[in-house]
């Protein structure tokens, strides 16, 4: 299965867009599937629920990190991991203008009302999965696990 399809059955399965988009990446790299959403559950939401960064990029960017992040002070390591995180982020906004919540929704989520209205519109199951699926693929593509 690939990583963006992967990423989609999560969210649907009402996982966060953080857990849903790092959890594929986590289990190919052997990190155990309970510790990947424990660790990025805090980032749905757009950070929490603060509709902030998206959580589907949050999620993306712990790939990235967990896959060519360093654990030890090596300076060129670390500017190739950034060098990454930067690549995917303007793939991205290249496809879809924006890397917050209220960006990519239309409407801010901490706003009882807008949330209501983004909720009446069902963009949580419209936009959101199709969010998480790109944000998948994307990094894929970046960390060379995927064709381009």
């Amino acid at each position: 299965m690939r990583f963006e399809d992967e990423a989609r059955a999560k969210f649907e399965n009402h996982y966060n867009c953080a857990q849903s988009v790092f959890a594929p990446f986590a289990k190919q790299m052997g990190l155990d599937d309970g510790l990947a959403c424990k660790l990025a559950t805090p980032f749905g939401g757009g950070m929490g629920h603060n509709g902030q960064v998206c959580g589907a990029i949050s999620g993306a960017l712990l790939a990235i990190g967990l896959a060519r992040g360093i654990d030890e002070v090596d300076a060129e390591k670390k500017a190739v991991c950034y060098d990454l995180a930067k690549e995917f982020q303007d793939s991205f906004v290249a496809l879809h203008g924006d890397l917050t919540c209220p960006g990519l929704l239309g409407l801010d989520i901490t706003d009882p009302e807008q949330m209501q209205e983004a909720r009446e519109e069902d963009l949580f199951h419209t936009l959101c999965p199709v969010f998480v699926a790109d944000a998948a693929r994307i990094a894929g593509e970046v960390l060379g696990m995927v064709e381009k």
